[in-house]
């Protein structure tokens, strides 16, 4: 809305549409909010006018509460309806020429929320390209085990890869990925051959680990606290594996 891209007004006032009459037809009693949204956002587009920055914030505030609630609706909540009349409010007063009105505390926990799912995101794509990498140079060495020079980058993406996941807290993926440091800094050594790694599974656990890592990375994005509880590190084996026993884990 502050761009000052005029041309957009005519779209986003169709998509803000779609927006509050959804809204409605799932929670009825946040109608004050439809209202003054479809409101607000008309009369933008008809004057062709940026907003000011108070009243686009408004407008930020209440878009990112709406997508937050939206994730886990729960109609019944008095929170919801409580909420959506206090951005209503805001939104009035500021389309009014009201002075800027501080964050309140839960508004502030919404940002925070937002911020951190954005840099989960990021975290998680970074993961997503490192597995890719360790994934390839692994194969390559598989097929050609006599070519160590594939597995050059292997260390620094292994030792890239336990960073992130001791940042996010998975410690015991973290600990599968110093094994698998291990195994391939043995695979690095001159003497070790096709023969002696085969016989002593390092293929098949690094295989797995890889595997055990590539579910994990994809359980990051949809259900981050289950991730923590349900992945655990097999000492014994060297392998990171799902504890099917862990509350609401995977079937």
């Amino acid at each position: 809305m502050t761009s000052g891209d005029l041309t957009r007004f005519k779209t986003m006032n169709d998509q803000f549409s779609l927006v509050t009459d959804s809204l409605v037809k799932l929670h009825p009693p946040s109608e004050p909010l439809a209202r003054v949204l479809a409101r607000v956002i008309d009369t933008t587009a008809r004057s062709g006018q940026v907003p000011g920055p108070e009243l686009a914030l408004e407008v930020a505030t209440a878009v990112l509460y709406l997508e937050a609630a939206f994730d886990d609706l729960d109609p019944s909540d008095p929170q919801l309806t409580a909420r959506t009349a206090r951005l209503a409010e805001r939104l009035d007063a500021a389309q009014a020429g009201g002075p800027s009105q501080p964050l309140e505390p839960w508004m502030e926990e919404l940002y925070r929320r937002v911020s951190d799912k954005q840099t989960m995101a990021s975290l998680v794509g970074e993961l997503r390209v490192t597995l890719g990498g360790l994934e390839k140079s692994l194969d390559n060495f598989s097929r050609a085990p006599q070519d160590k020079t594939v597995l050059s980058a292997v260390p620094r993406e292994l030792a890239q890869m336990r960073g992130v996941l001791s940042l996010l807290g998975l410690d015991q993926a973290a600990l599968a990925v110093v094994h698998m440091r291990e195994l391939v800094d043995h695979m690095l050594q001159a003497d070790t051959d096709e023969q002696q790694l085969r016989a002593a599974g390092t293929f098949d656990c690094l295989g797995n680990n890889l595997g055990a890592l590539s579910f994990l990375i994809d359980m990051l994005n949809y259900q981050p606290a289950l991730a923590k509880k349900v992945f655990v590190y097999d000492a014994i084996k060297g392998e990171l594996k799902a504890d099917r026993d862990a509350e609401g884990g995977p079937a």
